[in-house]
């Protein structure tokens, strides 16, 4: 007996032990463990071991073939013993499992061997918590915490973290009332926008159930978070759940929609929620980042300091590449939850956040989308619909915008946002042009079933759209613009088409600036039908025209000839003008 404690000794003081000494170590420790600690309930033995069991666990450097070992001995210090009181385990166990609690913290998950070994002692631990859940309440909480940054961890490193979702699971109907539910909540909503869909399922359902124990009382405040990364779902084209015949249950999109109806359906709590328990020491540095954006959650309520944090948000954006998921995700809790008085403020945040980090425009675009589905006053929606476009800040987004605006595109009451949404994706990324041209020509063929409001609004957004286009790039597609100008002209002679008409005007006049058309040659094509125009706002363009006269000199007769023109029609209208000026 003396000569096998001198061997462990040796082990515990950190001497060399080759072959198959160590082997005979193991069995020697394993059966003196059974002896003293087990067999004899010494508690005592506990504290003996300690510094012997954190370095074995959690030695940075641990060594690979001490695996066996670990997992053995785990098993022996965490067998079931013989239950004297069911309400609270034996001052044995009580260190035991203390002394592990302890230790998750530190467990080593820097690779694939590490990660899976630290999965394997939580999971043992927390076995052993649950049999007296009760006495264990805080350590099952902070347990959870723990759970959930390595849930993080591993998907990083091994690709899953089904294990480790079925435990939260069970967490949530040991723990009940005491169940950390905001914390998770925010830690699943980061989770999922980083899982693969392979994974997502256990997530889902974990969250639903989150959201059920609300059981009619309003649903926790973070269940906004979760809005982003169920509409990255739905929105997805998941070929693996359209084909997939032999999965069980309902599919990720099925969970996600149901999700989204909960959080839709359900009323936030308002009031500010305490966190019974905390994590001193976190295995990861994920707990940090769900720490923060709850207590920011919290502080986000107040519209006043919402609104501050969007502007450092702002003020952040230009010296910023990639933006931190979990800043997205409070931004979009704000667009999902606020009724208006911020909504400007948000919407311009967003477009700037797009610019800075074009990766994210992806999850932003099903969103306001999302946010156009909720009660709003209408000069909110248009300026919702005119922040898409403004997202258009990469060739790689454009396909997912182009297919939303057509998407609008196909109501009749939409066709005239749609062409100035258009326009304005074309005046970010010009490969939209050809999608721009085929919706003008659509937009020019008549409308028996449109009203003649949605008529003139179309016409407006066509004109409007042809003057942009003119400004924007003359000399690429000004020139396309001359026979859509001349038809506008021709259809709008009314006194009350006089908008539309100088629109166009105002087209032209960026072409003429550009000197993509000659405005001598421009003015002689279009005397005969606005030279006895007395429409005020036609007189005012046409003035506009006529003032780029001089910055286009020419040396020739027919130079000549066009200023006597224009000098002969502004002295033709000198009446009309002193009107102008007197009643505006």
């Amino acid at each position: 007996m003396k000569s096998s404690e001198h061997l462990l000794t040796q082990f515990m003081m950190g001497h060399e032990l080759i072959g198959d000494t160590r082997m005979l170590v193991c069995l020697i420790l394993r059966d003196w463990l059974l002896c003293h600690m087990i067999c004899r309930s010494e508690a005592s033995c506990v504290q003996i071991m300690a510094p012997f069991l954190w370095y074995l666990y959690c030695e940075p450097s641990q060594l690979q073939e001490y695996a066996k070992l670990r997992l053995a001995l785990l098993k022996v210090l965490l067998q079931p013993r013989v239950l004297h009181d069911e309400e609270q385990p034996s001052v044995l166990e009580q260190q035991i499992l203390q002394l592990c609690c302890d230790m998750v913290p530190c467990l080593q998950i820097k690779d694939l061997m590490q990660t899976t070994e630290a999965m394997l002692f939580i999971e043992e631990v927390y076995l052993s918590l649950s049999r007296h859940p009760g006495f264990w309440k805080i350590q099952l909480a902070q347990l959870t915490l723990q759970l959930l940054c390595v849930c993080e961890v591993s998907l990083k490193i091994t690709g899953e973290c089904t294990l480790l979702i079925h435990l939260l699971e069970r967490s949530v109907e040991l723990l009940k009332e005491d169940f950390p539910v905001e914390l998770v909540i925010i830690g699943i909503a980061l989770l999922l926008l980083q899982t693969p869909a392979s994974q997502q399922k256990p997530i889902l359902s974990l969250a639903l159930k989150l959201l059920s124990f609300a059981d009619g009382q309003k649903i926790p405040k973070s269940s906004s978070l979760l809005v982003m990364p169920a509409l990255q779902i739905l929105s997805s084209t998941a070929l693996e759940d359209c084909i997939s015949t032999d999965e069980d249950g309902p599919s990720r999109q099925q969970l996600a929609l149901k999700l989204l109806e909960t959080v839709q359906q359900g009323c936030c709590r308002d009031d500010h929620q305490q966190l019974p328990f905390e994590l001193a020491l976190p295995i990861s540095s994920t707990y940090a980042s769900i720490f923060t954006t709850w207590r920011l959650l919290e502080v986000l309520g107040d519209e006043s300091a919402a609104s501050d944090w969007l502007a450092s948000v702002e003020s952040l954006l230009p010296i910023t590449t990639t933006i931190p998921v979990p800043v997205l995700l409070l931004l979009v809790h704000l667009l999902v939850e606020d009724k208006g008085r911020n909504l400007r403020q948000i919407l311009k945040v967003t477009t700037e956040l797009a610019q800075a980090d074009s990766s994210q425009v992806p999850n932003l675009i099903p969103v306001l989308m999302f946010k156009l589905g909720r009660p709003l006053e209408p000069a909110l929606y248009i300026d919702i619909l005119y922040t898409l476009p403004t997202l258009g800040v990469h060739k790689v987004c454009i396909g997912q915008i182009l297919r939303v605006i057509q998407l609008l595109g196909t109501t009749p009451q939409l066709r005239a946002v749609t062409l100035r949404l258009l326009t304005s994706l074309w005046e970010k990324q010009d490969r939209v042009y050809p999608e721009l041209q085929r919706f003008m020509a659509m937009s020019w063929a008549p409308s028996l079933s449109a009203s003649k409001e949605v008529q003139w609004e179309k016409l407006i957004a066509k004109a409007a759209s042809i003057r942009d286009i003119c400004k924007q790039r003359p000399y690429q597609h000004g020139a396309d613009m001359l026979a859509a100008i001349s038809q506008v002209l021709n259809e709008c002679t009314k006194p009350d088409q006089a908008t539309p008409a100088a629109l166009v005007l105002q087209g032209l006049h960026a072409l003429c600036q550009a000197e993509v058309v000659c405005i001598r040659s421009t003015w002689n094509a279009l005397s005969p039908k606005l030279s006895c125009d007395t429409r005020p706002l036609i007189l005012k363009t046409l003035s506009e025209l006529f003032s780029l006269v001089p910055s286009l000199t020419v040396n020739t007769a027919e130079y000549e000839v066009g200023v006597w023109s224009s000098r002969h029609w502004l002295f033709l209208h000198w009446k009309d003008f002193c009107f102008l000026i007197t009643f505006g």
